[in-house]
């Protein structure tokens, strides 16, 4: 059994817990962090002020973050501590990762109802609806097939989906590695999946068509949550623990620098790039804070409530 890590101390005040139901464990086997715990699956709504639907600016770049209360809102990454410019409120339930694929199809994790979202361009309402296979999502990651991929919390598995399917063509058991959070694909489409229950912390790639699960062996982790690729590969991975992101070249397993200003204090979880070489981090009860690339302090600061799942559109080109 794994051991509770310490973001099982984490949660916010905001946050709404009712009771675990549908797959949740009942005989006290598996404890879950509290601040990953099922929301009661009452309603989302939005946050006032905020335009519901997509940006009306033909082609405007768009960083899709996930907000407890709020659905899934969205910004304009380049403007500095910008306001919301749209929102998706239906379908979405706990809101955890977030994904994007080439034409800017959204994907959201819903925790609560233990579905998988999705939101062509322009759609308020989701297209269809993935539930097949999952037990309670976290990450979500899309490589350039359009093929699917998502972190189950209480099975410790991930589960594959074809592009427009909604029933997995494959399922990669964890439970003997460790547990599955942050998803991301790069850009030869390898997987690559965050485990935050250790020590020892591990990052594992599973390369692309095959289900080998290979610990990528990466240094200084602790209580990893998040995992981004962003140009030339460049791997950040947010460490809730010791609230810093490591920023690693592709390829080498130390990283060559750290974020430290800006991450929240034992908050820290998931993350995106965006096309223009912006880095950004949702500090799970805080906010989420923007970087420029290479930079280490933050020029953006984003008002959203309990953040968790970030995604940008266009694509950053690995």
């Amino acid at each position: 059994m794994h051991n509770v890590s310490r973001r099982a101390l984490i949660t916010a005040t905001a946050l709404a817990f009712a009771g675990c139901s549908g797959n949740a464990p009942t005989n006290g086997a598996f404890a879950p962090p509290l601040a990953l715990q099922r929301r009661n699956a009452s309603p989302t709504f939005a946050l006032p002020n905020v335009a519901s639907g997509w940006p009306k600016k033909k082609n405007q770049p768009i960083l899709f973050a996930a907000d407890g209360p709020s659905g899934v809102l969205m910004f304009d990454p380049n403007k500095a501590d910008g306001s919301p410019e749209g929102s998706i409120v239906e379908g979405i339930s706990g809101a955890a990762g977030l994904a994007v694929d080439s034409k800017c199809t959204l994907y959201v994790a819903n925790i609560s109802a233990d579905t998988v979202t999705v939101y062509p361009r322009g759609y308020i309402s989701p297209k269809y609806i993935i539930s097949d296979g999952l037990s309670w999502p976290y990450g979500v990651g899309i490589d350039s097939k359009g093929d699917v991929f998502v972190s189950n919390i209480y099975s410790d598995t991930l589960t594959a989906y074809h592009k427009g399917q909604t029933s997995p063509y494959e399922t990669i058991s964890f439970d003997t590695y460790g547990a599955v959070m942050g998803v991301a694909v790069d850009a030869k489409d390898n997987i690559w999946v965050v485990s935050d229950y250790g020590p020892p912390y591990l990052v594992f790639e599973v390369p692309s068509g095959t289900t080998q699960v290979n610990d990528a062996k990466l240094q200084d982790l602790d209580v990893p949550i998040g995992i981004a690729f962003g140009q030339n590969d460049e791997m950040y991975v947010s460490n809730l623990e010791s609230s810093v992101v490591n920023v690693y070249k592709y390829g080498s397993t130390k990283p060559s620098r750290t974020i430290v200003s800006g991450v929240e204090h034992y908050g820290a979880t998931l993350n995106a790039v965006t096309a223009a070489g912006l880095y950004f981090q949702a500090n799970q009860v805080e906010n989420v804070v923007g970087y420029k690339s290479g930079a280490s302090q933050p020029f953006s600061t984003l008002n959203v409530t309990e953040p968790l799942g970030l995604a940008s559109c266009p694509l950053v080109k690995k």
